[in-house]
């Protein structure tokens, strides 16, 4: 991402121009801590030199952070008022995807508290988002073209376009895993948590009916991807880096542990739910179909740069996919996570043991005593649903009563 001999563009782009409020966000916490000497060595002197005035604007400002809620305490108290007030705000975000996904959060998880329809107010203003990859996996930016096109250059000649989101419901005892997992956070609500309980936030909310509500851009998951981001996220593991997943997938695969629950899936909105089987010997037995061991659904192609979950999707287009695996050997589901690693070759190659096709929603009911087999990860998030518990995931819609595209991402 170095900014050496690159040319200038003719024209500002239009999240730069002189109506827009100009926010940075060094996110110090994410990958391996360098946003801040990235701006300070590389970005901020790009940006004097290729944004004339920016920072003699009264409208340009620079946030660091200084914990894990800044961005999401940001976006309820500034970002997300400033769009309601018809404020435009363009935001550059260094950050990995948890930055991202904080802000959808924080500004969907409010309108939907303060309105009871889920449309955005009729004054809104989506903020702009240009992302810099400066966490770990940097899903989004690898899937969205960003990284491949640099994302210098990316920020002063892209476009913006709605990012897609999907919807996570479940059951009302789920609570947020919190600090290297010792923590079990509660989720929001009017006069919840109860008095000296930590609360989660502003990720999710109860709905009307008494349902936890969370919001992602990513990827859900339960099975094995939930299980190694839930073991490798801990201060030693993430100086690994990426590397950290898979040293935590060589575990999980060597314990062989088969996840059991009901999995059913609508192919359409409003259509029916279908229960998934398996394919290739992942039912050889009466129990085949309720036993697993990877259940995705993902909006991106690839969750690392190399790793091509879902080689069909293209940046952006608000496609959901499932890819799951059944009860199949630990050697086997390395050969199909290693074609993964080979521009998604799995899809093909092992295409009789791993299902893959678009969805609409997606549905967990968990059968499984230990908590530890009962965690969900929704980008990078993870939420420990209690025993006999549910999960149900959604796309969201582009436009209708539940149209929700709350910012726009430059790619």
């Amino acid at each position: 991402m170095a900014a050496e001999e690159r040319p200038k563009p003719s024209r500002l782009p239009s999240h730069f121009l002189p109506d827009r409020e100009v926010h940075v966000i060094i996110s110090t916490h994410s990958g391996n801590h360098e946003a801040q000497s990235y701006y300070s060595d590389t970005l901020h002197g790009y940006l004097t030199d290729h944004v004339p005035h920016l920072e003699l604007r009264k409208n340009y400002f620079v946030h660091t952070t200084t914990s894990l809620t800044s961005i999401t305490e940001l976006t309820s108290k500034l970002f997300l008022f400033n769009a309601k007030k018809g404020v435009k705000n363009t935001i550059i975000l260094l950050s990995g995807d948890g930055g991202m996904v904080d802000i959808v959060n924080a500004m969907t998880t409010t309108l939907q508290r303060e309105v009871d329809d889920n449309r955005p107010p009729s004054i809104f203003f989506k903020p702009i988002i240009v992302l810099f990859p400066l966490g770990t996996a940097n899903a989004l930016c690898h899937s969205a073209g960003i990284i491949a096109r640099d994302p210098l250059k990316v920020m002063m000649t892209g476009r913006a376009k709605p990012l897609p989101q999907f919807e996570v419901r479940f059951s009302r005892a789920a609570r947020l895993v919190a600090d290297e997992g010792r923590k079990r956070l509660e989720f929001n609500e009017p006069g919840f948590p109860e008095e000296g309980k930590e609360a989660s936030g502003e990720l999710g909310y109860y709905d009307p009916e008494g349902h936890v509500r969370v919001y992602g851009c990513v990827v859900f998951s339960w099975g094995l991807h939930a299980s190694l981001v839930a073991f490798s996220d801990t201060e030693e593991m993430r100086k690994h880096g990426v590397e950290r997943f898979r040293m935590a997938a060589g575990q999980l695969l060597e314990e062989g542990h088969v996840y059991s629950g009901t999995v059913k899936y609508k192919t359409e909105r409003g259509g029916e739910w279908l229960v998934l089987q398996h394919k290739s010997g992942s039912g050889s037995d009466a129990d085949g179909d309720k036993k697993h061991k990877y259940i995705l659904a993902t909006l991106v192609s690839n969750l690392e740069e190399k790793f091509c979950i879902s080689p069909h999707s293209k940046p952006l287009d608000g496609t959901l996919r499932l890819v799951a695996i059944g009860n199949q050997p630990s050697d086997t589901a390395v050969k199909i996570l290693t074609l993964a690693y080979e521009q998604g070759k799995h899809v093909e190659e092992m295409r009789e043991f791993v299902t893959y096709h678009e969805i609409d929603s997606l549905r967990i009911d968990f059968n499984e005593n230990d908590e530890k087999w009962r965690q969900i990860c929704i980008d990078g998030k993870i939420v420990a649903i209690e025993e006999g518990g549910w999960v149900e995931v959604r796309k969201m819609p582009t436009t209708g009563v539940d149209g929700r595209r709350v910012v726009e991402l430059v790619c």
